[in-house]
């Protein structure tokens, strides 16, 4: 596998996405490819498909699978999150694998524009990120992601569902953004506040991507819980430092 690049870090801040280049090897990327497909035959406890849509999503996987679980917690890509975030203390939270399928001209398979925020709600710190991994090449004619360059410095924005039986929101958005084009294997991340979309799949096969959410270790959900007491979250670089930054004292009986 290729040396993972060197990051334009003051780009991704002005920006809110980068580019990460090649973040798995081959034998990574087709145990990924293995589980998405076992997990594409199989509805989970936080699985949401909508009946009509093109698109299945296997959410929180961790628990049942080895390879998403050791790439999540041990992958490569966890130096270029941790200086993303600008802190040693990284919290992996969430995880999903989410499949295009081909659809010509129907196009419900379109993920509206939103941010990862505007479904999680406010943190504190607002800043936690997502790497999104293709599993095959991805462009416009498959349906990769798109972003919109600098919309993370206006927090999180009102969203809306669409329709009263569809769990997907989105939020008013003008211009096209910017297509994050990637080789099977290539990643990108964005903050949670990054606007971002897919378009249709118009290929002739499924589109497969997989995603990682990322945080600091002390991040605090919008009730004032700490990520790091959810299930299904690990501290996958330094600790969880006590919030006043000091070690308790030992007590002894």
């Amino acid at each position: 596998m290729p040396p993972v690049p060197a990051l334009d870090l003051d780009r991704f801040h002005r920006d809110g996405w980068a580019p990460l280049g090649r973040v798995m090897d081959d034998d990574t990327l087709e145990a990924l490819r293995a589980a998405e497909g076992r997990f594409r035959q199989t509805p989970l406890r936080n699985d949401q498909d909508h009946p009509d849509a093109r698109t299945i999503f296997r959410s929180q996987v961790c628990a049942y699978a080895a390879a998403p679980r050791a790439f999540a917690t041990a992958g490569p890509h966890l130096t270029q999150v941790a200086a993303l975030l600008g802190t040693g203390n990284v919290l992996f939270w969430y995880i999903q694998f989410v499949t295009k399928y081909p659809e010509g001209e129907r196009g419900t398979s379109v993920f509206p524009w939103h941010q990862d925020n505007g479904y999680a709600g406010a943190l504190d710190p607002a800043f936690n990120l997502t790497v999104w991994v293709a599993l095959d090449d991805v462009d416009e004619a498959n349906g990769c992601v798109w972003v919109m360059p600098g919309s993370h410095r206006d927090g999180v924005l009102p969203h809306r569902a669409q329709t009263a039986d569809n769990w997907y929101l989105d939020t008013p958005v003008e211009g096209d953004g910017v297509p994050a084009r990637l080789k099977a294997g290539e990643a990108v991340a964005f903050t949670g506040l990054t606007l971002h979309r897919s378009l249709a799949n118009r290929s002739q096969r499924p589109r497969r991507g997989f995603f990682m959410g990322y945080a600091d270790a002390r991040t605090r959900d919008s009730d004032g819980k700490l990520l790091a007491e959810r299930a299904d979250t690990w501290v996958v670089m330094g600790e969880l430092p006590p919030p006043d930054g000091k070690v308790p004292a030992r007590v002894v009986a």
